[in-house]
């Protein structure tokens, strides 16, 4: 289970959110949705253990987030450019984690040959569907989604949240998943996380 206990985070003098607890299993998907500059993108970056909370704390099964190892909550975010190396190409950034099939290329619409390019001979569409491949690691239990799909035509959008809603029930894979479509988090989330 990842929990969230107790947590403040702050932007300056800003609070994003303060004194937030809340747990994810394994299977659940909780959505959020809320205006932009509510948090959303920074409490994704926390949970992930991309940046720590000005207080509080981030346990998977009652231990901290790993540093040193895989950690099994990954985050894809808004803008996966930001994830790569520029110099690599965006295969050597998946092979890292994982050697995914070449079905999971195709459920994700991913052209193989993305992969022996660099990241800005793609699209941000491309990337991000590359940046979903690396985080669908067989080890990871949780999963960060921040707009995964928000720059994909619709059709594409419908099988890539097909194939997670799959994943999701097979691993079982939880998500915490950030859209501004209030109609998308209806139809594939169990329950809701409000700011």
């Amino acid at each position: 289970m990842l929990c969230c206990r107790d947590v403040t985070i702050r932007q300056g003098e800003k609070v994003l959110w303060q004194n937030l607890t809340f747990s994810l299993r394994p299977g659940e998907r909780i959505g959020i949705c809320a205006p932009s500059g509510t948090g959303k993108t920074t409490l994704g970056r926390v949970l992930a253990g991309w940046q720590k909370p000005t207080s509080g704390d981030i346990l998977v099964d009652d231990q901290p987030l790993p540093m040193h190892q895989y950690c099994p909550v990954q985050l894809v975010p808004q803008n996966p450019e930001l994830t790569f190396n520029p110099r690599r190409s965006t295969g050597d950034a998946v092979y890292d984690a994982w050697r995914p099939a070449a079905a999971m290329l195709t459920r994700l619409h991913i052209n193989p040959e993305w992969l022996t390019r660099r990241p800005g001979q793609l699209s941000g569409g491309e990337l991000a569907r590359i940046a979903l491949l690396r985080a669908l690691d067989p080890r990871t239990r949780f999963l960060i989604a921040d707009e995964i799909t928000a720059q994909l035509d619709p059709s594409i959008q419908r099988d890539i949240w097909a194939l997670l809603l799959e994943e999701s029930q097979r691993r079982p894979l939880g998500m915490l998943i950030i859209s501004h479509q209030q109609a998308l988090l209806d139809q594939i989330c169990t329950r809701a996380l409000l700011s």
